[in-house]
């Protein structure tokens, strides 16, 4: 990918992007978050409405698409937003600035699978698990790194602010990590010979090893819970949201997404698949 496109892609993550569901590609859902009198009893920014951050270029969870906002996790919110019976607004943003901006009520959450660590858990509160997060390390076919544990030592790219850093800084010991704002960065500055691997999850892999024949990658390694963020004074919204993830997977919406999106090797974590026994496998 060129520089030009990158820088067209930064752009892009500068404009603020709203995806309405009307009530019927949403199963008829009524607008009860706004309540009854003008309320608001979810707490949520505005009332009605559910505003998400997200990330314009981690395809296939969050991306931009014919202008619009697509993927995985942006699929799975709208469907969140409808079985609540609010409006989902998505705002492009950096990784590194959703978690905080969640507390300081920017957004009432982020349509991301935010990894959930300790660190993290002290700056807002967590949905119900959307997903189990698993990695893997790429490196060029021409300097291939065997395992993650092998970057010991070598140059590797990570999205800036991603919890990606200290698990691989615990599995490679000795390695240098260069921070990228975004998945671009990171492909083009391996493509270019800058670093000698890049760090991320398993359906970003998936995505870069078919866009990129030159590239290979690691065996997968979990790293952890991954959840919607939401700020710690919003109980309501934090319940209401639980209550809705949960109906996504008992209708079947969240395999039938988890399908529609990823690659077809790619299978629902088992972490998934324990915590919500009545989730089906794809």
């Amino acid at each position: 990918m060129t520089a030009t496109l990158s820088r067209r892609w930064l752009g892009v993550a500068t404009i603020a992007i709203v995806a309405a569901l009307s009530s019927a590609a949403c199963g008829g859902a009524t607008n009860s978050g706004s309540g009854s009198a003008g309320g608001n009893p979810l707490g949520t920014i505005t009332a009605g409405q559910l505003k998400f951050a997200f990330r314009s270029d981690d395809k296939p969870a969050s991306f931009v698409q014919n202008g619009k906002p697509a993927g995985f996790l942006i699929e799975l919110s709208q469907a969140v937003a409808a079985r609540m019976g609010v409006t989902p607004v998505y705002v492009a943003t950096d990784f590194d600035s959703m978690v905080p901006n969640v507390r300081n009520h920017t957004y009432d959450s982020a349509a991301f699978d935010v990894l959930i660590t300790p660190a993290r858990q002290k700056v807002v509160d967590f949905t119900t698990p959307v997903n189990f997060s698993e990695a893997q390390l790429i490196s060029r076919r021409s300097a291939p790194i065997a395992s993650v544990e092998s970057a010991g030592g070598k140059t590797v790219a990570v999205t800036t602010g991603s919890s990606l850093i200290p698990i691989l800084e615990q599995r490679a010991k000795g390695v240098t990590v260069k921070e990228f704002p975004n998945i671009t960065a990171s492909a083009n500055a391996l493509a270019a010979g800058q670093v000698d691997g890049l760090f991320t999850g398993v359906a970003t892999t998936a995505q870069l090893l078919a866009a990129h024949p030159d590239f290979t990658a690691t065996q997968q390694i979990d790293t952890g819970q991954s959840a919607f963020p939401v700020a710690p004074d919003k109980t309501a919204l934090r319940n209401a949201m639980n209550t809705a993830i949960t109906a996504v997977i008992d209708d079947g919406t969240y395999t039938k997404l988890f399908a529609k999106w990823n690659p077809p090797g790619l299978l629902i974590p088992q972490g998934m698949l324990s915590t919500y026994p009545q989730l089906k496998q794809r």
